[in-house]
């Protein structure tokens, strides 16, 4: 993005302009006389989209890839409309564009999408206008692209997220739960989220979801995390599908089920999570070993935890809104019954999975990673790391570093990024991470794509 300060507006004289006005067929002041996309049902907002309109387009490309007005998360969509806008020179929907090639790494590409929006679009029309659309765009641009701008950035986020824009709301939440480029606030990243957890908004009860987990900034709740990353997995939010599959998978505050935790991870793996596929193919090799039981999710299940997210036993949790979505029910692989492992680490693993006994497995790897097997003191870190104890987990993730380990190196970088057990920096972390992607862990991508942007 270039520097505010070499920028000129364009300027009509005013026949040139209406001029201009008239062969739009007044679209660009019908944008600003009407009101945002974010005011008008979603009905209308499709169906204006549906008639060419570049603005309207571009907000339902917004409002595809985050989740807004009740939709699910889908990027695909997402990407076809903003393409379509883009076409138009629609700002909102180059800016999205943008975001999404910078989430796929293709930074050059993402970098240059943010600048054509904002030279040569009417993106900064419609944030001066105060369009909560326009402003979050804008907002994200000054944080995610250089030359940045965190407070220009924050304050145009905060104006859109007091305007009820959800994704902006949520936004404003991950950077006060992560402290990337402000001082970490739990409470205000609380605040934020639970704003857009009453939208429906599945990065905000995502991350409020984490906050009850984890006790960061609220008093720890595991029914009211695991109702709120449900709910946000239902809808489509990749992360939480990965986090929901984990849970379940290894009894992390919630009841065991191994099943139904690998129904989470496949369809996070199937949206394109390597760090799903991983974890999935771990846990289905644990699967295949238990006796055969029902591998879809209760209809029962699904009924309840889904509307649970939104009862009233959650405090200020919106209840006029139906919430129905519920989970498909995905194949699972022919069963196959194998010998028990003799390998001890893997023992362990499944002491975990199977009996969630921690005590047994944690001594187990303790006696197996003295004996310096890299793969032992990784689990022992991942074991100490879900306890949230980060000087322990870091201790085990070196040692597992010093033999190469991948997974154990991209957690070292993860917890210079987040400052866990150790001193936030970005340098270090971005050095790790790295490394990790040199050895072959394509999850360190993501991690090291965001490090790389705060280390400039």
């Amino acid at each position: 993005m270039p520097n505010k300060g070499q920028t000129v507006d364009q300027v009509f004289s005013l026949p040139i302009f209406f001029k201009f006005v008239f062969l739009l067929g007044g679209i660009f002041f019908a944008h600003f006389s009407s009101g945002s996309a974010l005011k008008k049902e979603l009905s209308f907002v499709q169906s204006k989209a549906l008639e060419g309109d570049n603005y309207y387009q571009g907000a339902l490309a917004l409002f595809y890839k985050y989740g807004e007005k009740g939709l699910p998360v889908d990027l695909g969509e997402s990407e076809r409309w903003a393409k379509l806008a883009a076409k138009q020179d629609g700002g909102i929907a180059m800016a999205v564009l943008a975001s999404i090639e910078l989430e796929r790494n293709k930074v050059e590409r993402g970098q240059f999408l943010y600048d054509e929006a904002y030279l040569h679009s009417n993106l900064r029309e419609l944030a001066k206008a105060k369009d909560p659309i326009a402003l979050f765009c804008v907002g994200l641009m000054e944080i995610d692209n250089p030359p940045r701008n965190i407070t220009k950035g924050m304050r145009h986020l905060e104006r859109a997220a007091d305007q009820g824009l959800a994704t902006a709301q949520a936004t404003l939440g991950m950077i006060y739960f992560t402290g990337i480029g402000v001082s970490r606030d739990p409470k205000e990243a609380v605040k934020w989220c639970s704003k857009s957890a009453r939208q429906r908004l599945p990065l905000g009860m995502f991350y409020l979801g984490m906050a009850y987990s984890s006790g960061d900034g609220i008093a720890r709740n595991n029914d009211f995390a695991n109702r709120w990353i449900r709910a946000a997995a239902d809808q489509g939010l990749v992360m939480a599908q990965l986090t929901l599959g984990m849970k379940l998978s290894l009894g992390d505050g919630i009841e065991r089920n191994l099943d139904h935790g690998v129904q989470w991870l496949r369809q996070a793996a199937n949206s394109g999570s390597s760090e799903a596929a991983l974890q999935l193919r771990r846990f289905e090799n644990l699967l295949v070993k238990t006796p055969h039981r029902d591998s879809s999710i209760p209809n029962k299940e699904k009924r309840s935890v889904s509307s649970l997210a939104l009862e009233s036993t959650v405090p200020s949790v919106n209840n006029n809104r139906e919430y129905s979505k519920s989970s498909p029910k995905i194949p699972m692989p022919r069963k196959v019954f194998a010998e028990p492992t003799s390998d001890p680490v893997q023992m362990a693993v499944e002491m975990l999975a199977f009996h969630n006994n921690e005590e047994i497995a944690q001594k187990m790897l303790n006696e197996i990673g003295g004996q310096g097997r890299a793969d032992a003191l990784r689990e022992l870190g991942l074991l100490h790391y879900k306890r949230q104890e980060f000087d322990q987990a870091r201790e085990n993730f070196l040692k597992a570093a010093l033999d190469k380990d991948a997974q154990a190196i991209r957690y070292v970088g993860i917890m210079h990024f987040l400052g866990q057990g150790t001193k936030q920096d970005y340098v270090k972390a971005e050095k790790w991470l790295s490394q990790s992607l040199i050895l072959g862990d394509n999850e360190s991508n993501r991690y090291l794509r965001i490090a790389k942007q705060f280390n400039k």
